[in-house]
């Protein structure tokens, strides 16, 4: 197995968080199910023209993708194949992949797209050329080049949304959507539509997404987990709403969690 990250300078690094490059072996299940995120993520296989995720009961709906593929926030699980033979991609911040991504990013919320339909050919040819390129690195100078050539937008975003992600990073159980709308001097209305377009979703699914990002940070490894003390730390109202946000996000109760979780945080192994 071999994993590599990369990451990009200014301004770049405001929206991307790294890029990444990876080898890897047969795993002992077949698939993984993905967590629900924030932020947008570009895949491309460097072994076939062909990506998948999965779907439906149990996951057991294959939707296949050209080589290149765009995979936009999610409120909800999908899975996708366990062996990854050889494949890199772009994590994207937050908000990261508005200037990179023609309509707005809400377009691709809850979706996944082959980047062929956006790009056309030239994701095709991107593609070849990095499979071509001899090393991980000269990999990564090809596809940053790439995203910077392509951008159909300057390297901003709007001021509202800009103090929204600022400010939804450090307290996202303690924030008010309307207070901020108020800082940015934007009618609240104004605000959740300029979020929702270029961040691809809304600042409530939002700030319930980024708390349970929180909650599998702190608990993605300890041996033991004080369910109640995480219901009160993070401002959960009580425990049955912990629970229901954390199957919504994960598809799983946390106690069947915590029999099934793998060594990444937001990759669940799926059990047979």
């Amino acid at each position: 197995m071999l994993s590599l990250q990369r990451r990009v300078p200014p301004p770049l690094d405001r929206f991307i968080d790294f890029l990444w490059y990876w080898e890897g072996e047969p795993a002992a299940h077949a698939r993984d199910i993905i967590t629900a995120s924030r932020s947008h993520g570009l895949l491309i296989s460097l072994c076939a023209d062909e990506l998948a995720w999965y779907s439906g009961s149990r996951y057991a709906e294959r939707n296949k993708l050209r080589g290149i593929a765009l995979s936009g926030p999610n409120s909800a699980p999908f899975a996708i194949d366990a062996f990854q033979p050889h494949i890199m991609g772009v994590h994207f911040r937050p908000g990261g992949a508005w200037p990179f991504l023609k309509p707005g990013a809400s377009t691709f919320s809850d979706t996944h797209v082959s980047m062929a339909d956006i790009w056309g050919d030239t994701a095709e040819r991107l593609q070849a050329r990095l499979i071509q390129a001899p090393t991980p690195d000269d990999k990564f100078d090809i596809l940053l080049a790439a995203l910077v050539r392509l951008a159909p937008r300057d390297f901003e975003r709007h001021p509202a949304v800009e103090l929204g992600l600022s400010a939804f990073e450090h307290a996202p159980h303690r924030i008010s959507v309307a207070a901020v709308a108020k800082e940015a001097g934007v009618s609240a209305k104004k605000f959740i539509r300029l979020f929702n377009d270029q961040v691809g979703m809304t600042p409530k699914v939002f700030l319930r997404i980024a708390r349970f990002q929180r909650v599998m940070a702190q608990i993605a490894s300890v041996p033991n987990v004080d369910w109640w003390d995480v219901v009160e730390r993070h401002g959960y109202y009580d425990q049955p709403h912990f629970i229901r946000d954390f199957k919504a996000f994960t598809g799983l109760p946390p106690t069947a969690w915590m029999k099934q979780r793998g060594p990444y945080v937001g990759h669940i192994p799926l059990l047979e």
